[in-house]
């Protein structure tokens, strides 16, 4: 995958468990120790600490394992580690002096991020499935915030995991561009294979109409990624980031 995509960012999920989140850490920097030049990570706990010393406790050890030492330095922030139920119920300014801390699953409001920074947390991610509107007035929060510090400390991250190719694809990069956002978590293209599901005729209007953004391998139309980077000039045109439609008639009703 590094060969192939060029990433040079990475996600890497905790499972709550110190003892074997150290040793899945351990394997996956033996891979990223490959890479020639600098990378960088988040972690993601996705709630599965319980609590404040939970995490500070893996985040303590992470620092002391010298198999670590370059993963731990490329680390940017940790995502959501805590159980929602107590997330927000705890002051986390004491580890966050020490890695950034942001909030998603506790993101379920248009108060949550204001909440979150009185405890201690910088950022919170941006998801179109949350609401374009909440990204929006986040990334407002952030500069805001920002300017009455004197610094850049608050911040968002961009990421909707099973967003597939085409018009939703193409709407959440837009969000993100217009945030600002330089680093997307995309992933969803690992999930399937690209556009087959889709009628050939919509795979290669797509394409035609965003050749910088698509890419036909593998007997499918499919996200381009070069050197871990996308290309979305073309996504800059009228129609909210889309040259191409869907085939609404191929589409089947959920019941």
């Amino acid at each position: 995958m590094l060969e192939r995509y060029g990433q040079r960012y990475f996600k890497l999920k905790l499972a709550g468990d110190t003892a074997a989140d150290l040793e899945r850490l351990g394997a996956i920097a033996s891979v990223l120790e490959r890479i020639d030049g600098p990378y960088h990570a988040t972690l993601d706990g996705n709630e599965q600490y319980d609590d404040v010393p939970g995490i500070a406790e893996l985040w303590r050890r992470m620092n002391a394992e010298p198999r670590l030492a370059r993963l731990a330095s490329s680390v940017l922030f940790i995502e959501q580690p805590i159980k929602r139920a107590n997330a927000l119920a705890r002051d986390v300014t004491r580890l966050a002096a020490e890695v950034p801390l942001i909030i998603d699953e506790s993101d379920d409001s248009l108060e949550a991020f204001p909440r979150a920074r009185a405890l201690g947390y910088a950022g919170v991610s941006s998801k179109t499935c949350k609401g374009l509107y909440k990204s929006i007035i986040n990334r407002a929060r952030c500069a805001t915030w920002n300017r009455e510090e004197g610094g850049a400390r608050y911040f968002m991250s961009a990421e909707d995991l099973t967003v597939q190719p085409g018009l939703a694809l193409q709407q959440d990069l837009a969000l993100a561009n217009l945030l600002g956002l330089a680093h997307v978590e995309r992933n969803g293209h690992h999930y399937v294979n690209g556009m087959a599901g889709l009628p050939e005729a919509e795979q290669a209007a797509f394409l035609h109409a965003h050749p910088d953004l698509y890419e036909r391998s593998h007997g499918a139309v499919r996200v381009a990624i070069r050197d871990g980077r996308m290309s979305i000039g073309s996504l800059g045109c009228a129609g909210y980031a889309s040259a191409a439609a869907p085939d609404w008639t191929s589409m089947s009703r959920l019941i």
